[in-house]
């Protein structure tokens, strides 16, 4: 195409790859691509294709990324689940996390499952998921291996800084918070499906001898985290009452358990979200790894978990005819 003057007119799309480049960086795609790949390259199973059904709006959303790693014990299967949201973050834009000076027990990171319950009163949690991980850090507590949750800075404020704009800082970390909760509910769904089984086996619905020996249950534990690529600080109030700052590569975000309990009374539950720099990600899938491999590890308290499960609902076999 020539323009007046005869020369050749550049074409305005010409630099369309680079531009389209460009907005799938700002939009996280390529992130979340790279923290896929990294969890994949350390023996995690990955998802990108993973969704969830927001419980206020009812609108089904996406999670970025979701990584696991499982363990077969019998015919039951425990899960841990990563649930990531990936967010690019501009240079000039760094997210803030502002951290409470308030202490917090060392069974703080799993708070959203237990619910307020020390893992002692572990066969008193309402869920199933409550029950398998109080059961779980309870050992792991008495073994000394519980530092690999530990929480040092809670906190309480995540913003991205140094802009008026909408607030991504903020929304990563509710949607993240948002997508476990409804996978808290799935499983606890799923297990109260398992259990309508023993229930038609009560009513002699089904003949018991038609059963497997052996009815597996299925335990899966989610952690919320967001990954970005830029820049963390967290903020707090110094010896000399001024607000200090200072970068970090990793830190944890209290949100409000946004589901409300049956009991109206009952005290509100604060559910933790990991944040982590990409630059600080090779670490962090490492740590989490380890910490994991020490959830798996407690053969004992988990076999305890589904013998309790499986002693509620089946009957002795004289009890059943045989």
């Amino acid at each position: 195409m020539m323009n007046k003057t005869g020369d050749e007119k550049i074409p305005a799309n010409q630099d369309l790859p680079s531009q389209v480049k460009k907005w799938v960086e700002e939009q996280g795609y390529s992130l979340e691509m790279r923290v896929a790949k990294k969890f994949q390259e350390n023996g995690f199973q990955v998802s990108q294709f993973e969704h969830f059904v927001d419980q206020e709006s009812h609108s089904v959303r996406p999670v970025d990324v979701v990584v696991s790693l499982s363990k077969d014990i019998g015919n039951s299967r425990i899960v841990v689940k990563l649930f990531i949201e990936c967010k690019y973050s501009a240079k000039d834009k760094p997210w803030v996390i502002v951290v409470t000076s308030d202490k917090f027990d060392k069974f703080a990171f799993f708070s959203r499952i237990l619910k307020g319950q020390h893992p002692s009163n572990w066969s008193k949690l309402e869920t199933l998921q409550g029950r398998i991980v109080a059961k779980i850090i309870q050992s792991i507590d008495n073994s000394l291996g519980l530092d690999l949750f530990s929480i040092k800075n809670p906190g309480y404020v995540v913003a991205e800084s140094l802009t008026n704009q909408k607030d991504h800082a903020y929304e990563a970390i509710i949607q993240i918070s948002k997508s476990v909760e409804a996978h808290d509910m799935d499983t606890e769904e799923t297990y109260k499906q398992t259990l309508q089984v023993f229930d038609d086996i009560d009513n002699d619905l089904v003949d018991p001898r038609s059963l497997p020996s052996d009815i597996g249950l299925f335990f899966s534990i989610a952690i919320p985290v967001v990954v970005i690529n830029g820049q963390l600080f967290e903020s707090y109030l110094g010896n000399n009452n001024e607000v200090e700052v200072s970068e970090i590569q990793s830190g944890m975000v209290f949100v409000p358990y946004r589901r409300r309990e049956i009991n109206p009374h009952s005290q509100v539950t604060l559910s933790p979200v990991t944040v982590v720099t990409e630059k600080y990600l090779e670490n962090y899938v490492s740590l989490i790894k380890q910490g994991i491999e020490a959830i798996f590890s407690q053969d004992e308290a988990i076999k305890d978990v589904i013998d309790f499960e499986k002693h509620k609902y089946i009957k002795p076999t004289d009890e059943i005819g045989f």
